[in-house]
Formats: structure tokens, C-alpha cells, sequence
């Protein structure tokens, strides 16, 4: 539980098969507390995680949603530090940093610090960065109900809600990081993207490849946004056109290195890289072509996700 009171719990259940929803109910009696209101949305049918963020958003009361993963930990102090954070009207995204423990709630070894800014805007980088200076983790966030209000639900597609949700705060203020350590971070094979790794198995390689094509596709959601925040006049139009430039180039960027990784036929593979130097990239087409024509280079670039996932690497 947490150091600090008066806050609303929401409860998202997508149609668990495994007895969430009777643990949920057994521990909600066991840690009865009459300064925390509880809301139960139990869906009849698995909607995914946009629909179920959107859902829990659109019932919320408070200012600010500080999300947690049903098989992650808070630390007691995370709501408490965050709120301090938001005190700061030009902060619409809180983050702090975590610690990896395994599917028994044991901790991996300690990993190097990630090394950010303590504050990040558009207005302090080059604007051809969709993340700005910035690194989506949504395990550890939480976001400015404005966020939510002012661009609407999240629209079906490939993204997650921190992908989203960091463009949005990045249109309409700043994103605040917080060194302390907010979560342990369960990783374990279930999930989505922080999963244990093994080098040569070649399951892993094609679920990576995967979790890779599902960030080439992210754009939609993003154009749509900086659309919105350019004609309530948040943004200037030069933003604007930097910023659409800035989330062509992620979704081409992702999609040229798995082609890459994966030694698509030359047709596609010609067709993406295309589109990247289209975008006035040419050294990255031309760096994923190296890629693409060299095992060496192949197995060095698997190593380093390796390395990243298993926190080897700062």
C-alpha cells in the first residue's frame, strides 16, 4: 500500500482466466482502508490494454493517473513522491526509475542507473525526436488527467499507452523523472516486452522481431495527436511538420532494422529503406544495409538487445 491516503482505486480486469478477480477481492478484504474508494470494472470479454486504460481513464476522478501493472510492485512512497511532482503545473508526465525481480518477486542484480534528464520537452531538444530526450516506461508513470480530457481516448493500434501517452505530455508540457526507484518491475515470459532473454533461441529472436513490427505501426496515434495539439494552437505549424517527420522516421526506423535483423527479401527490404531515405535518412539506410548484408554485425546488434533486456548495459 502507500505512505499517503485519500485516493480512488481502480480495478481493471480484461477477462482473466486465471482467479484474478477472486484474489483481487480476497486482498481488497484484507487491507481494508476506509481513505481509499475502490472501483471494480470487470470486462465479460478480453478488450486489450488500450481498452482497458481507456476505460479505467474514463470513470477516474482525480487529477492524475498513476498506472500499475496487476503483477508489478509499488513502492510505498511512489504516489506520495509523484503528487509532489505534479505540484509543478507545466509537469504533465511523472516517471521513476525501477528494479527487475523475477516471477517469485526475487531481485535480479542491480543494474547501472538510466541516465535522463531530470526534466524533458520539445522545446529543449531537436524536434525530429518523437520521445524528445526521453524513454517510455510506462510501468513506473504516471500521467495529467488533462492529457486525457484534452486529446480523448486512445485509438485502436500496435502502441501502448506509454508510447501515447509521452507524446502527449511532450505536446502540452514537460515529463518529470524521478531517480528513485518506483517499481519492481516483474519480468517473466508472459510478458509483453520484459521478458527473459536467451541469445541463441530463436523463439525469442521471432518475438522480438514481432515486438519490433508492433513499433513501426505507432505513428497513426501520434499524427493524430500533434494534429489536435496544433489546431487548438498548442504547437506552432514548424513544430507541427518537424514532429510528423520526427514519427515517420520512428515507425521507418523500426521497421528497416527488423527487416534487417530478419534478412527480409531484398523487395521489402528495398521498399522500407526507401521510405527512410525519403524521410532524409540516409545514413540509417545505409547503416541497416550493413546490417542487413553482414551476419557479424547481425549477432553484434542480438547481443545488444540482449544485453538491454537483461539490464547487462546502461
Amino acid at each position: 500500500m502507500q505512505d499517503c491516503g485519500d485516493f480512488e482505486l481502480i480495478i481493471v480486469d480484461d477477462a482473466s482466466t486465471d482467479g484474478t478477480r477472486q484474489v483481487v477481492e480476497d486482498t481488497l478484504r484484507l487491507h481494508d482502508r476506509p481513505d481509499v474508494s475502490v472501483r471494480r470494472i470487470y470486462h465479460d470479454r478480453n478488450q486489450g490494454l488500450l481498452a482497458a486504460v481507456n476505460s479505467a481513464m474514463a470513470v477516474a476522478k482525480g487529477d492524475c493517473f498513476v498506472m500499475m501493472a496487476g503483477d508489478d510492485i509499488s513502492m510505498t512512497y511512489r504516489l506520495r513522491l509523484t503528487l509532489e511532482a505534479f505540484n509543478d503545473p507545466d509537469v504533465m508526465l511523472v516517471v521513476g526509475d525501477y528494479q527487475k525481480i523475477n516471477a517469485k518477486g526475487n531481485p535480479y542484480p542491480s543494474r547501472p542507473s538510466r541516465a535522463l534528464p531530470r526534466r524533458c520537452g520539445y522545446g529543449a531538444v531537436p524536434s525530429f525526436r518523437i520521445y524528445g530526450n526521453s524513454c517510455p516506461f510506462g510501468a513506473a508513470a504516471a500521467y495529467r488527467r488533462k492529457l486525457y480530457d484534452f486529446f480523448g481516448p486512445m485509438r485502436p493500434g500496435s502502441h501502448a499507452e506509454d508510447n501515447c501517452f509521452w507524446v502527449r505530455a511532450l505536446l502540452l508540457g514537460q515529463i518529470h523523472h524521478e531517480a528513485t526507484q518506483f517499481v519492481l518491475w516483474r519480468q517473466h515470459d508472459k510478458n509483453i516486452s520484459n521478458f527473459r532473454v536467451s541469445l541463441e533461441s530463436d523463439i525469442w529472436r521471432r518475438r522480438h522481431l514481432d515486438w519490433m513490427d508492433q513499433h513501426s505501426r505507432m505513428s497513426p496515434q501520434w499524427l493524430v495527436d500533434i494534429d489536435v495539439a496544433h489546431e487548438a494552437g498548442v504547437i506552432p505549424a514548424f513544430l507541427r511538420s518537424c514532429l510528423r517527420i520526427a514519427a515517420r522516421r520512428e515507425d521507418a526506423t523500426w521497421g528497416l532494422e527488423a527487416s534487417s535483423l530478419r534478412q527480409d527479401a531484398w523487395s521489402l527490404w528495398l521498399h522500407r529503406a526507401w521510405k527512410m531515405i525519403a524521410l532524409g535518412r540516409v545514413s540509417t539506410a545505409f547503416r541497416m544495409f550493413k546490417l542487413r548484408v553482414s551476419r557479424r554485425r547481425q549477432e553484434k546488434r542480438w547481443k545488444s538487445w540482449a544485453d538491454l533486456k537483461l539490464d547487462t548495459t546502461a
